[in-house]
């Protein structure tokens, strides 16, 4: 069976995984596991809440008087 879509149509996800792995353990190699993972997860933070922001989820105002009432609570 021959596949007309050419080399990157068919193996972009594997390559961006391949990509993203290597960039990682570049990452662990450089500055440690530690940071590695904060920054990953300050990554996906960061990226749940610009999708939320972009699908119309979160409004701003409302978001940081939640934030607000959270932190002031605990002073």
């Amino acid at each position: 069976m021959e596949d007309d879509r050419g080399f990157w149509q068919r193996h972009a996800g594997k390559m961006t995984g391949a990509v993203a792995g290597f960039l990682i353990a570049l990452l662990v190699k450089w500055i440690g596991l530690g940071w590695t993972l904060l920054g990953l997860a300050l990554a996906w933070l960061g990226l749940q809440v610009g999708s939320r922001i972009d699908e119309g989820d979160w409004e701003w105002p409302e978001a940081w008087e939640r934030v607000w009432n959270r932190w002031s609570k605990r002073a």
